[in-house]
């Protein structure tokens, strides 16, 4: 199929708060490319930039969405899938772009063709951050990048591009996610990612019009919102913890003996089996091919942080119940990454 028909049964979504100069070119090099629809989601602007948005409203093919008052990203984006949709079920899939320019029409239809030929149900358009990009861009991404292999145990090279392709068959997945600003991009990556379909990846130019200025973006805010989506993973792994050293207290206090402890402490990992295998990796190994695995894993564990806290209050007097807390949560990260990779790979992995 050419690109000019690939392109007609494919939709471009761009979430915009305020009316960027950078946005009515290109809406109209997007329809001169040959897309099918451009759906443009005004979210909360003032009333001075009404005026702009009515103007993109008149081109055809082009459908404005309006939010009241201004309520994320997020939820801009899922304003503009369900409206897809309902409007346009027999498209083959939708494009995600930002407002200020950071795409070029270009490589929106790069990745709107790859959708197509990689026969993946999503596609990232990922930036090459070398050159001259501002440092928190840099920085960001690639703390980012580093947090959510860990978690996912996948690597992509960029987790906070907004150019994004999607098949119509999986956007009623994404409608239902949680979130409504930035943090819901990277619930919908953790997602493609957790159930073995990771996204195909097109490199894209980095563009960064004066330094990023015009961007809405809270470094602060907003990155913790995407990181508490990422700490999701990590959640039981937490629980169980706080259940192992509650138990361990416990006996401890009328024991006194740290083997018996640790070993009456390991009650928690059975919940924490069967959280992770349903709920954190969603894994489809059997149970019995997966437990024999985690309790293997869970033996180890409880050798080192015996050994450990042993050590820590026989020869060095550090208070065991400190020194349990700070074993424990390195052990806790140790034993995520190897539940990840050895007792609950996805069926991508084996």
């Amino acid at each position: 199929m050419d690109q000019p028909a690939i392109l007609s049964q494919i939709a471009v979504l761009i979430p915009a708060r305020r009316q960027d100069p950078q946005l009515n070119p290109l809406v109209d090099s997007l329809l001169l490319a040959g897309f099918g629809a451009v759906i443009v989601v005004d979210d909360g602007s003032p009333a001075e930039d009404k005026p702009l948005f009515q103007l993109l409203a008149a081109k055809d093919r082009v459908h404005l969405l309006h939010h009241a008052v201004n309520l994320g990203k997020g939820r801009a984006l899922k304003t503009g899938i369900n409206y897809f949709l309902n409007t346009f079920p027999q498209f083959s899939g939708l494009v995600t772009a930002d407002a200020d320019g950071q795409h070029t029409p270009a490589a929106i239809a790069r990745v709107a063709q790859a959708l197509e030929s990689a026969q993946r149900r999503s596609v990232l358009g990922v930036r090459e951050f070398g050159g001259d990009v501002p440092l928190r861009s840099r920085f960001g991404n690639s703390v980012t990048r580093l947090v959510f292999h860990f978690f996912s145990g996948h690597r992509l090279l960029d987790t906070q591009t907004g150019l994004r392709a999607f098949s119509t068959a999986l956007l009623p997945e994404l409608l239902a996610l949680t979130g409504e600003r930035y943090e819901y991009e990277m619930t919908v990556l953790a997602y493609l990612c957790r159930h073995g379909t990771p996204p195909a990846e097109v490199t894209i130019p980095t563009i960064y019009i004066d330094k990023n200025r015009s961007s809405h973006f809270d470094p602060v805010r907003d990155s913790m919102r995407i990181y508490f989506v990422l700490l999701r993973f990590y959640a039981s792994s937490l629980a169980s913890a706080a259940l192992d050293f509650a138990v361990f207290s416990a006996m401890f206090l009328i024991t006194r003996n740290i083997l018996v402890s640790v070993i009456a402490g390991r009650v928690s990992s059975l919940a924490n089996f069967l959280l992770n295998k349903r709920f954190v990796f969603f894994s489809d190994r059997s149970y019995a091919g997966a437990l024999w695995r985690y309790y293997l894993l869970a033996a180890a564990i409880a050798a080192v942080s015996y050994s450990a806290v042993r050590a820590s209050f026989v020869y060095w007097h550090w208070n065991v119940f400190a020194t349990k807390i700070a074993v424990d949560a390195l052990l806790s990260l140790a034993s995520f990454s190897v539940q990840r990779t050895f007792v609950f790979p996805s069926s991508e992995g084996r």
